[in-house]
């Protein structure tokens, strides 16, 4: 009994602790997105030279993921990401200082190395920790889509009270406030290995029950759990089409709800609208982050994978074409489905991840989806500025498109795993 309420208790620390730097992270990622046009008519600046100064900070924030990944495994989690909020805290006072658009490019790209510490010891923190990984993923997750959607909500709420520059003050102090929090709540170091290493015991458990037939697979992992083995391989790859998707398409949203939803409400003026709409679109990712933790601790990972990444394609296509409350509709369709892949393919990377290195293979996951993935930042401000928001989303619908094939032949090189149970490694979520 006193066994359990310890577990309890560590896994309420972990999550509380997780959440509230994941959803500080994200609302200090998408804020610049929010004021993007506010801060180029402070400055002059047309679209894609404003693309080319979110992809300052996107890059930056992907590649902090690599030395991110080796810092949680050689000092723990919470140094990590308490150190991560302290920087982010400093970097956005610069942000919020710059007196020009290339001072203000060098502060966002430092700000997005701050924020971009914290993914790999979050979500390896959550991924060792919790037996029932699916659901913690998906609280993981919720915390992260509401820090995207509070980022519009917040951003022009100050901006219209006072500036954009005081939208930056106030998450500085914020995240001061979320850096106190985790050192306080987070388990050490020493605490949160002896956890992982019982849940890991917990998760082989279960797999040996499967082959008894009591219980289903999570995963099928390959039975040389390396960095090189292929299956990774696509599951890394697949991690570069959902990145490039999301910061293209969480970019430019905002801008191209403000240019094509064209509706007003009791007196609120289009723009107004469109800010609000932005917040209440991206919160609609919380029921994608719980629909993907169900499925993935209902069905195994690779299967569900494919209708979500499958569901990309049509919503982006809806996006580019239509207005009004179809557009908001379709909208929401893309929040849905974008963020219920997270706990998918996050649990993914932890089940076919060399063992022992959950820190690491996070940190690449990151580096490839946020990192990588950054440069759609720049294409999809280059194609606005050619062909308007709605070609950057018809292009995302095409990169989608191809991320499906690659999910379909993950889920193909899975199932035939399946078949030759030599070829299949234990996923010891470690």
């Amino acid at each position: 009994m006193a066994s359990a309420r310890t577990k309890t208790s560590m896994e309420r620390r972990v999550i509380a602790s997780a959440a509230l730097a994941h959803g500080m992270t994200h609302t200090l990622e998408l804020t610049f997105a929010a004021l993007l046009l506010r801060i180029g008519l402070e400055f002059g600046s047309s679209l894609a030279t404003l693309g080319g100064v979110a992809f300052a900070g996107t890059l930056t924030f992907g590649a902090a993921a690599l030395p991110a990944g080796y810092l949680s495994d050689r000092f723990g989690p919470r140094a990590v990401i308490s150190g991560s909020m302290v920087a982010a805290a400093a970097c956005s006072l610069l942000v919020a200082l710059a007196p020009s658009l290339s001072v203000l490019a060098i502060a966002l790209a430092l700000l997005g190395g701050a924020i971009g510490l914290y993914h790999p010891p979050g979500t390896a923190m959550v991924s060792t920790v919790f037996e029932r990984r699916g659901r913690a993923f998906a609280i993981h997750g919720i915390a992260g889509n509401l820090g995207i959607s509070a980022a519009p909500l917040i951003a022009s709420a100050v901006a219209l009270l006072v500036d954009w520059r005081a939208a930056y003050v106030v998450l500085a102090m914020l995240a001061l406030g979320v850096a106190a929090m985790t050192r306080l709540v987070a388990p050490d170091r020493a605490e949160a290995a002896r956890r992982a290493r019982e849940a890991s015991q917990a998760a082989i458990s279960q797999a040996m029950a499967h082959a008894q037939g009591a219980a289903r697979r999570r995963s099928t992992p390959p039975a040389a759990r390396s960095w090189t083995a292929p299956p990774l391989l696509l599951v890394y790859a697949a991690t570069i089409g959902t990145g490039f998707v999301y910061r293209g398409a969480l970019t430019f949203l905002p801008a191209h709800l403000e240019a094509h939803l064209g509706l007003s409400f009791l007196g609120w003026t289009p723009q107004a609208v469109a800010g609000a709409m932005s917040s209440l679109v991206l919160f609609a990712a919380v029921f994608g982050q719980v629909a993907g933790g169900m499925m993935s601790d209902r069905m195994p990972l690779e299967r569900a994978a494919v209708p979500i990444v499958l569901l990309l394609v049509p919503a982006l296509a809806l996006v580019s074409t239509s207005s009004g409350v179809v557009l908001l509709f379709a909208a929401a369709m893309f929040g849905l489905v974008n963020f219920a892949q997270q706990p998918v393919f996050n649990g993914l990377v932890a089940d076919y991840a060399p063992a022992g290195a959950a820190g690491r293979a996070f940190g690449l996951s990151f580096f490839l989806s946020f990192g990588v993935g950054s440069s759609a930042a720049w294409v999809a401000g280059v194609v606005a500025e050619r062909w308007g928001t709605g070609g950057t989303f018809a292009m995302l619908a095409g990169i989608a498109l191809v991320l499906t094939a690659v999910v379909v032949t993950l889920a193909f090189s899975a199932t035939r795993r399946a078949t030759h149970p030599s070829m299949v490694a234990i996923p010891a979520g470690d």
